[in-house]
């Protein structure tokens, strides 16, 4: 077999590996089809365990190959270990009389390696695994061009492996990318799409507005009539962001609307939230809410208390100030106790509840947005609807914060005492 005929059939098999998309056809392709032209008894592959380092071989090929299974070489061990660190060809003419060489896997099967080739595949300074090419066949040892051959079709191989790994992560974000899509879909859906029209709330009107940092939330708004006449709202912000937490958002919004009915006052529907919130929750998320029951005929509101940020009366023609903070995050503690604040909002009066986005939210030299700044914001905000200061409030923010990335999520919610 001539120089030229190796480089054909090598040619040849790089326009197959080049095609193939899936890793374990690649890397079985790689092996059985690189045996005629490199003229060996067995061709192996390792490649690094993410959790340990260790060089796990992928397979053996060839009729007197080593039946190895699942072997693996420690990291840093043997001539593969050798070239993944090193990240050169080696190549050893005397395996028997080398401490380089492992030789655990000669013991495991009873095979002897005579000599062998091991070149890293280099996909730029990032060592993706090793290739290795055992006894040769019609010679002693390896020769130099061999290892040429060897080299060259390393950084093929590692090419091709780099672009196969590549598509799998673009495959497998593509995948996440859509569940969260979906989870971000029905997360909205949870959302009160409409609000209450002055026939069933002739005194109170209603706005809130949910902006996420990311694709799902961990706050939640809610409203709904525990019975006619009395409007039951919640605004709450979980612990951490994510996934996790817009799960734990469904189920404590879940909760409430299961939990809350006629008769019970705020405190009373937060406690039994906690109690539940607290049963079996490993991730030790907590929500801080303000959970309030508004009388839609009189303006009358009984808020209960649950670690949150203190909510704004904003009174019409007067200056906005802060309502008392009070109570415990739910999901931690079964015992926690919740307070309660009343208040009664007059003709034009609105009541602006926030979770900490708000205040909290950072311009690109890492202020606040602060606690001063909703007030002056409110203070010159003109209460003609509760929308309109809802999304006053939401400018003044994204202002403030402009092209910072936004490192929580927003929610506003405002109850307006309609002024005709």
């Amino acid at each position: 077999m001539t120089q030229h005929t190796d480089y054909a059939g090598l040619l040849g098999l790089a326009g197959e590996i080049s095609r193939e998309s899936d890793l374990d056809g690649l890397l079985l392709k790689i092996l059985t089809k690189s045996l005629p032209w490199m003229r060996v008894d067995a061709c192996s592959i390792f490649l690094p365990c993410d959790n340990t380092g260790d060089l796990v071989i992928h397979s053996a090929q060839g009729e007197t190959a080593p039946k190895l299974g699942a072997f693996r070489v420690p990291a840093g061990k043997g001539i593969v270990g050798a070239a993944m660190l090193e990240k050169k060809l080696i190549r050893v003419d005397d395996a028997a009389n080398d401490d380089r060489v492992y030789k655990e896997a000669d013991k495991k099967t009873g095979w002897t390696t005579r000599a062998l080739l091991a070149a890293p595949l280099l996909d730029g300074d990032e060592c993706l695994g090793v290739i290795e090419f055992l006894n040769p066949q019609e010679r002693p040892i390896f020769t130099p061009e061999d290892e040429q051959l060897v080299e060259y079709f390393a950084g093929l191989v590692a090419a091709a492996l780099g672009r196969v790994r590549a598509q799998a992560v673009a495959i497998e974000r593509a995948a996440l990318q859509r569940d969260l899509d979906l989870a971000r879909e029905m997360q909205a859906g949870l959302l009160p799409g409409e609000f209450p029209e002055r026939e069933s709330s002739p005194a109170l009107e209603l706005f809130a507005m949910l902006e996420p940092a990311q694709q799902v939330s961990g706050d939640l708004y809610d409203f709904f009539f525990v019975e006619p006449g009395k409007l039951c709202f919640v605004v709450g912000d979980v612990s951490g962001k994510g996934v996790a937490a817009g799960l734990f958002m469904a189920v404590t919004r879940t909760l409430v609307r299961a939990i809350a009915r006629p008769g019970l006052s705020p405190a009373q529907i937060l406690s039994a939230v906690n109690a539940e919130l607290c049963r079996e929750n490993d991730a030790c998320l907590f929500v801080t809410m303000i959970l309030g029951i508004a009388d839609t005929a009189t303006g009358e509101i009984v808020c209960g208390l649950g670690a949150h940020n203190p909510p704004v009366r904003l009174p019409r023609g007067g200056a906005p100030e802060f309502g008392p903070l009070g109570g415990a995050p739910l999901g931690l503690m079964e015992n926690a106790v919740f307070s309660e604040w009343s208040l009664r909002l007059e003709a034009g009066d609105a009541l602006v509840v926030y979770t900490d986005g708000v205040t909290e939210a950072l311009d690109d030299t890492g202020e606040l947005f602060s606690n001063e700044r909703l007030l002056e914001t409110l203070s010159r905000t003109p209460v003609t609807s509760s929308q309109d200061v809802a999304m006053e409030v939401s400018r003044s923010v994204a202002e403030h914060v402009g092209g910072a990335e936004r490192s929580d999520d927003i929610t506003i919610f405002v109850l307006r005492k309609r002024g005709d």
